[in-house]
Parts: C-alpha cells; structure tokens; sequence
C-alpha cells in the first residue's frame, strides 16, 4: 500500500532499509520520496560532499532529483547500525555519464541522528571523485593532483 511502511518497520533504520532496498530496486520513486519525507524530520540537516541544506523539503527535492540516475542494478545499500538515535548505513551506486559510455562507482556511508522517532542530521561521507580514473586523461590528472599534495 503506498504510502506507508510495513509493520516489519518499527525502527528509521528499518524504514531507510526498506525504501532502500525495496522502492528504489522497483524505480518507484514517488514513494521513495514519500516515505524519505515520514523519516526525515521537518528541519533536517543534510551535508554531504557537494550539498549542504536545511530543511525536509530541500532535502526531499534533492532525492527526488539523484535517486533515480542510481536505481539500477549496482545500487546496494546495508545497514549497518540501528539505534534509537543514531542509524549508519552504507551504499554502493553507480552513476553513467550523460552521452559517454563513462560510469562512475561510488561507495558511501551515512551517519543519521535521530530524535523522537525522526532523522535530524544526517551526513553522507563518500569521495564524488572516486571513478574518475575511468575518463582517460582526467582521471591520470586528478590521481597526479592527488600524489603533489
């Protein structure tokens, strides 16, 4: 039934995992988005790599935007802790470059506080540059880069 979560589901942990693993695979994203809205709390506050932003429906736009270019069949996701306030749980996706044959892998790891049955903070730690290697010549540049520093 959309909309809501399955009984099996009396933990944000288990919520996140079940929109994760169950809604995503199936590319039924308005119900991601739906569901992602129940779990985050209205002044959530989200960072990760390249977003910072404060607010449910900022986040919720920003999901409903990425979520579908990395449902497919390399997305992963685990949980890995389930607290009463604290959740961790990571993911695997990978990301094809518009118009190229290029893919990207990327492996990240998100840490969620939680605070009365809702996800206050959440932070995303993964490296977006992590596949560059696969665009010749960019990803030779960008490891040089990184052996200079």
């Amino acid at each position: 039934m959309p909309g809501t979560f399955p009984v099996h589901c009396t933990t944000i942990g288990k919520r996140v995992e079940h929109i994760s693993r169950v809604l995503v695979p199936a590319k039924r994203f308005e119900e991601y988005v739906e569901l992602m809205g129940q779990v985050l709390d209205e002044n959530v506050h989200y960072i990760d790599p390249v977003h910072e932003m404060r607010g449910r429906e900022e986040v919720l736009e920003m999901l409903a935007k990425y979520v579908p270019r990395a449902a497919n069949e390399k997305f992963s996701f685990e949980l890995i802790h389930d607290g009463e306030r604290e959740v961790i749980w990571r993911w695997t996706i990978a990301l094809k470059i518009r118009f190229t044959w290029f893919e990207f892998v990327i492996h990240g790891l998100v840490h969620a506080q939680v605070e009365n049955g809702k996800i206050t903070y959440q932070r995303e730690y993964y490296d977006p540059m992590e596949s560059i290697g696969v665009i010749p010549f960019f990803g030779i540049l960008y490891k040089l880069i990184l052996k200079m520093g």
